[in-house]
C-alpha cells in the first residue's frame, strides 16, 4: 500500500517557497514605497539650512562674586541654561524687532566643548544664512545687555558690601579717634595724658583683631569693585564669540532624495515580507505536496504534474504525452502510470475513476494524458466520459460526442457501436458522453451503467472514467461504487484546503476506493524541474540567463525521430471481437 508522510513541522524550505511564490509582493512593495518617496521629494519644496557656531564664555559676575573660585557650576548645566536662554521669549522678541519678522532656529550643543550651533532653515539658501547670522548677532546684543545688567547688579552688591565693611571699620576707629583728639588737646605734663594713652592702647588691643578683619574684607571688596568696573568697560560681545558665521548653502538639506528613497526601500522590503507571509497565511489554496498531505491525511500523492503554459487555451486541447513526449509534463504522467502499475500488484485496478473537488482542475487533461501514456506502452485503454453535464473528452480525443454513454444506457445503441477508436492512437477507444440527459445522477445509478463498466473491464487492460467534480454534484459518488480505484485531482494554487478536505470526506463516506491524489500545475521546485532539464525533458533552464552561458554537451549517439514500440496484434479489431485475456496481455 502506498504510504503517506504526515508532516506538521514547518521547515526552512517552506519559508523559501513562500518567498518564491510571493516574490512579486516583496519586489513591488519596496518599489511602490520608493516611488512614493521619490514622487513626494520631487514635489516637495527645497529647504536650505545654514548654521552659525557660537563660543560661550564664562559669566564674569560669577567669577567676581564667587568666594571660592575653585567651585564653579558644571559646564553641562551652564550650556543647557544657555540653550534655554537662546530660545527664550525675550531673545525671540528681540530678534523679531531687529530682523523685522520672527525667525525660527534650532539651537544645539556642538559637542564636549562650549560651542553652540544655531541653524536656520528657509526655502532660500541666502535667506537661511541671513537669518542665522541675524539671530546670532541679536542674541549677542541681548546677551551683552544681560551681561552688563548682571555686572551692574554685581557691582551694586559689592558696593553694598564695601559700605557695610566701611561702617564696621569706622565703628572700630571712632573710639580711637576720640581718644586721639583728647590726648592732643591735653597740655604737656598733664597727669591725665598717660591715663588716656593707656586707655587708647587698651581699646586698640581689644578691637584690633575685629578691626583688621573688617579692614581686610573692605580692601578685598574694593578690589572686586575696581575689577568689575574694568570688566564692564571691556565688555563688547556679551561673552559670546561668533566662531563661524553662516554661509549660503550650495545644496538643500531637505528633501534628501537619496536618503528618503533608500529608507523607503528598506521599509518597503520589510513591509513586503510581512505582506507576503500574511497573504500566504490567508491563502487557503493548496500549493505543494506537503499542503495536500496535511489537508487530506491518509491519501498519498501519486504525481505532481508541472504547470504547462501551452495548455492554457481550453479551445485547443493538448495531450502532452503525445505532442511533447520529452516534456516534464509528459514524464510526470509516465511516472503516474508506473505508480499505478505497481499499485495494481496489490489490488485490482481495471477501472479507474478520475474526479476532483471542484471544476477547473484539469480532470479531462489528466485522464487523456494518462490514457495516452498507457496506450503508448502497448496497453488497450478505454475511456468513458461520465461527465454528463459538461463533457469534453470527445474534443480531446477527436471523436463524435453526439453518441456514446447515454445512448448505450438507454438501449439506443449497442456498446460496440458507441465505442470509437481515437484517431490519435489505435490503442485508445472512447465512449463519449452522448446527448446530455436531464437527470445524470439517476442515469448513472442504473444497472446498465454497472454492466457497461463490467463489459469494458473484460475487454480492455484498463478503463478510465472521466467524472464531474464531487462537491457540486453527486455523480462521482454514484460512480465510485463501480470502480476499482479513484484518482483525486487538485490544482496547485487554486484548490482550497476546505474543498479538498470536504471532497475526500464525501468520497470516504460512500466507500470510494481512493488510490491517491494528483497535483496539477505544481511548481518546478516541487516536480524536480532541474532533473528533467538535465535529461532533456525541459529545453531551457528556469533560471534566467543561465541557459545562455551553460551548454551541456550533446550525446554522441544518434536518436530516432519517432517512438519505437513492438506492434500490437490486431489493434484495429472491435471490442466484441477481442479475447479479454489477449487484450490484457
Amino acid at each position: 500500500m502506498l504510504a503517506t508522510k504526515d508532516t506538521n513541522e514547518v521547515s526552512l524550505d517552506e519559508y523559501v517557497s513562500v518567498l518564491r511564490r510571493r516574490w512579486l509582493w516583496i519586489v513591488l512593495t519596496p518599489l511602490i514605497f520608493g516611488g512614493l518617496a521619490f514622487a513626494k521629494d520631487v514635489r516637495a519644496e527645497r529647504v536650505y539650512s545654514a548654521s552659525t557656531q557660537l563660543l560661550l564664555r564664562t559669566n564674569q559676575s560669577e567669577q567676581f562674586l564667587n568666594a571660592n573660585p575653585t567651585v564653579q557650576s558644571l559646564p553641562e548645566r551652564a550650556l543647557q541654561n544657555e540653550l534655554r536662554l537662546i530660545t527664550s521669549r525675550k531673545v525671540k522678541l528681540a530678534v523679531a524687532d531687529a530682523y523685522g519678522k520672527p525667525i525660527t532656529v534650532r539651537a544645539a550643543a556642538g559637542g564636549e566643548d562650549d560651542v553652540i550651533v544655531l541653524t536656520a532653515s528657509s526655502n532660500s539658501g541666502k535667506v537661511a544664512a541671513e537669518q542665522a547670522n541675524a539671530y546670532a548677532e541679536t542674541y549677542q546684543d541681548v546677551r551683552l545687555e544681560t551681561q552688563l545688567e548682571d555686572l551692574n547688579d554685581a557691582r551694586d552688591i559689592v558696593q553694598q558690601q564695601v559700605d557695610d565693611f566701611q561702617k564696621q571699620v569706622d565703628a572700630f576707629n571712632e573710639p580711637l579717634a576720640k581718644l586721639d583728639e583728647q590726648i592732643l588737646a591735653l597740655p604737656a605734663g598733664d597727669p591725665r595724658y598717660q591715663t588716656l594713652v593707656d586707655t587708647r592702647e587698651q581699646v586698640r588691643s581689644r578691637t584690633e583683631s575685629e578691626r583688621n578683619d573688617a579692614q581686610n574684607q573692605l580692601n578685598e571688596y574694593k578690589q572686586r569693585l575696581q575689577l568689575l568696573d574694568v570688566n564692564e568697560r571691556l565688555q563688547t560681545d556679551g561673552g559670546i564669540i561668533v566662531l563661524n558665521p553662516a554661509t549660503v548653502p550650495s545644496s538643500p538639506t531637505s528633501p534628501n532624495t537619496f536618503q528618503d528613497v533608500a529608507q523607503a526601500l528598506i521599509v518597503g522590503v520589510f513591509v513586503g515580507l510581512a505582506l507576503a507571509f500574511a497573504r500566504d497565511q490567508l491563502d487557503d489554496s493548496l500549493r505543494s505536496k506537503a499542503d495536500v498531505e496535511r489537508a487530506v491525511r491518509g491519501v498519498p500523492t501519486l504525481a505532481l504534474v508541472p504547470y504547462d503554459a501551452a495548455s492554457n487555451d481550453v479551445r485547443t486541447p493538448r495531450i502532452s504525452t503525445l505532442i511533447a513526449p520529452k516534456s516534464a509534463t509528459a514524464e510526470s504522467y509516465r511516472g503516474l502510470r508506473t505508480t499505478m502499475q505497481y499499485a495494481a500488484l496489490e489490488r485490482p485496478m481495471r477501472t479507474v475513476q478520475v474526479t476532483s473537488g471542484s471544476a477547473g482542475e484539469a480532470k479531462t487533461t489528466t485522464i487523456t494524458n494518462l490514457a495516452m501514456a498507457f496506450a503508448l506502452s502497448g496497453k488497450r485503454v478505454a475511456l468513458v466520459d461520465c461527465d454528463l453535464r459538461k463533457p469534453k473528452l470527445h474534443r480531446f480525443l477527436e471523436v463524435d460526442g453526439s453518441k456514446g454513454f447515454t445512448s448505450v444506457v438507454l438501449g439506443e445503441l449497442p456498446l460496440q457501436e458507441a465505442l470509437q477508436t481515437s484517431p490519435l492512437h489505435p490503442n485508445i477507444d472512447v465512449l463519449p458522453s452522448g446527448f446530455l440527459p436531464p437527470n445524470p445522477s439517476e442515469l448513472l445509478s442504473h444497472d446498465r451503467t454497472a454492466r457497461i463498466f463490467q463489459t469494458l473491464t473484460e475487454h480492455y487492460s484498463i478503463v478510465f472514467i472521466d467524472c464531474p467534480p464531487v462537491l457540486p454534484v453527486t455523480d462521482s459518488l454514484v460512480i465510485s461504487r463501480y470502480v476499482d480505484a479513484t484518482l483525486f485531482l487538485v490544482m496547485a494554487d487554486q484548490t482550497s484546503r476546505r474543498t479538498a478536505r470536504r471532497a475526500v470526506e464525501m468520497l470516504r463516506q460512500v466507500g470510494a476506493p481512493l488510490l491517491g491524489t494528483v497535483i496539477n500545475g505544481a511548481a518546478d521546485q516541487e516536480t524536480y524541474g532541474s532533473l528533467y532539464e538535465y535529461y532533456g525533458y525541459v529545453k531551457r533552464s528556469n533560471v534566467p540567463l543561465v541557459g545562455r552561458f551553460i551548454k551541456r554537451k550533446a550525446v554522441d549517439i544518434p536518436s530516432a525521430t519517432e517512438d519505437i514500440l513492438p506492434q500490437v496484434d490486431d489493434v484495429t479489431a472491435t471490442s466484441d471481437e477481442l479475447d479479454p485475456e489477449q487484450v490484457s496481455t
